[in-house]
């Protein structure tokens, strides 16, 4: 690595990674990131990664190794890396979210008035978006769950239409409710969480396998986690 700080290296060592990872076709995300020695190498970062291929699922544990004597600080102490802070009630949100990983931040606050942003995140076959926005009044004055279940009905009639199957009922998982969806060879997922005077709303899209949806799954843990951390104003 050349001279710069912790956090530029911490950013420069994962789009090495994600870049790796895009070139293969693999889904990956970083098992332990930590000090080293081993000839030159100052850091190592161990990721499980896994790419599909027509007759099979590989599977990977990989190694990279980085030089950071250049740089100012330990990049490795900042993992999880912190791609996004929201407003007092919200936690961060990480770089890496399960097996998906931050692209960019839209802020819809102009068009619509209020807090509303939208966090994407990406990896081989799938895509996520968590939108976090203002409850209304209405919607703030009711009691949580209710408020919860009335978005979440909301958000699937603007999501339905002509093509996508609703074969499941509501199930919950952590703050969220639920909805699974079926549209040709893919899965969508939408979620609605209440987390003070916000709604958390995720959509998450993926091709339909087995090992797809294991692996979702705890993407959607890993979302469910960083939800329940205190809030932003304790980072």
């Amino acid at each position: 690595m050349e001279h710069c700080n912790a956090d530029e290296s911490a950013l420069t060592q994962v789009y090495l990674l994600r870049g790796i990872a895009k070139g293969l076709g693999e889904l990956w995300c970083i098992r332990d990131w930590n000090f080293c020695q081993s000839g030159l190498a100052t850091e190592v970062v161990v990721i499980d990664a896994l790419r599909f291929t027509p007759t099979q699922i590989e599977t990977f544990t990989r190694g990279v190794y980085f030089d950071t004597r250049s740089v100012v600080g330990n990049p490795c102490m900042l993992h999880p890396l912190i791609s996004w802070r929201g407003p007092v009630d919200i936690p961060f949100l990480p770089y890496e979210l399960g097996w998906l990983h931050f692209d960019k931040v839209l802020d819809n606050t102009s068009c619509v008035g209020g807090f509303d942003q939208t966090i994407l995140y990406s990896g081989f076959g799938a895509k996520a978006s968590i939108y976090i926005y203002l409850r209304s009044d209405v919607a703030a004055e009711a009691e949580a769950g209710a408020a919860r279940a009335a978005e979440l009905k909301r958000a699937s009639e603007v999501l339905m239409c002509a093509d996508l199957k609703d074969p499941w009922p509501v199930v919950e998982k952590g703050p969220f409710a639920i909805k699974f969806y079926i549209d040709g060879s893919d899965i969508t997922t939408l979620g609605v969480a209440v987390r003070g005077r916000y709604f958390v709303k995720v959509r998450l899209t993926y091709f339909d396998d087995p090992k797809m949806r294991e692996l979702m799954n705890s993407t959607l843990n890993a979302l469910c986690a960083f939800l329940q951390l205190p809030s932003a104003t304790k980072h």
